[in-house]
């Protein structure tokens, strides 16, 4: 049986015409000209094979067909219709996701107290665990909408906007005798294990986060917890972590003190990307959230 085609302006224009009477008021209803819909009736008719209104009567009147086929072409125009509502609502389905990049450092109560606020305004965070190059990576393909990781104190790639949203403490930790004699000093650091919770160690981060000569990366924060109360090493981590409350792990006093123990946390995003009002909204949130810290957006954070 051969297929038959038809448009949705055919099934408009001959529900129009049902609904209406007169070819003449259905055009002045779909706001097109007669011809074009008695045309468009005419070929529908030509392809089904059979006729759909007696031309002999005023107001035109269904053929029998034709008041069968009507009840369909309604359903039809129904379905069309909230089709319609759904295509029209895409794209702001589409720019109410947001996905954000972090690493281990970075505060898991704030985003979830985040992507709580978001989800109340109908905005789907997606939350990606990553280390920052492949996250600036990402964000130059689209991957990704908002990077949160610890500042450089170095030039960033010139197609970012960056945006200071907090700070984080850091403290020694390590399993309960792990460290004999307290306050700790630099050259006991130095020679344990330095449990690290990143793949790589960028030269700006080796500075600030490297202390002891073997690194043993654990980028899990979970499997860090197990290596760290088993004694494998100890670690240099975020307060936010509270690792003290783990079991048999202590927060330990260093001999270098608290001095530059605290570091701030930068938004990254690409302004050039889609999603930007949702992108600045969840910027704005996110500082709310945090603390009110400076707002800056220079070249280079």
């Amino acid at each position: 049986m051969k297929p038959i085609r038809f448009s949705l302006a055919q099934i408009e224009a001959f529900a129009s015409v049902c609904e209406c009477g007169t070819l003449t008021h259905a055009a002045k209803k779909l706001k097109k000209d007669r011809t074009t819909i008695s045309e468009l009736v005419d070929y529908l008719e030509l392809d089904l094979g059979y006729a759909l209104f007696d031309r002999s009567t005023r107001p035109l009147s269904l053929t029998d067909a034709g008041k069968l086929l009507y009840r369909q072409a309604r359903l039809f125009l129904h379905e069309a219709q909230a089709f319609g509502q759904i295509a029209e609502h895409i794209p702001q389905q589409l720019s109410t996701q947001l996905t954000l990049c972090y690493d281990a450092f970075t505060p898991r109560d704030f985003l979830l107290r985040l992507a709580d606020k978001l989800h109340d305004q109908q905005i789907h965070l997606n939350l990606i665990a990553t280390e920052r190059a492949n996250a600036e990576q990402m964000l130059e393909k689209g991957e990704a909408d908002i990077g949160l990781f610890q500042a450089m104190n170095r030039s960033i790639n010139e197609r970012f906007q960056w945006k200071a949203i907090g700070g984080i403490s850091l403290a020694v930790y390590a399993k309960v005798g792990y460290f004999h004699v307290k306050p700790v000093s630099l050259l006991s650091l130095a020679s344990g294990v330095q449990l690290m919770p990143f793949k790589d160690l960028p030269p700006h981060m080796a500075q600030r986060l490297q202390i002891a000569d073997r690194i043993q990366s654990v980028t899990e924060i979970s499997m860090l917890k197990a290596l760290l109360t088993a004694g494998y090493g100890w670690g240099f981590l975020p307060t936010h972590l509270h690792a003290e409350q783990w079991p048999d792990v202590e927060r330990l006093e260093a001999e270098f003190g608290d001095a530059g123990l605290s570091h701030p946390l930068v938004a990254l995003w690409d302004p050039a990307q889609k999603n930007q009002p949702t992108v600045l909204h969840a910027l704005s949130l996110m500082t709310e959230l945090f603390g009110h810290p400076e707002d800056v957006s220079e070249a280079a954070e």
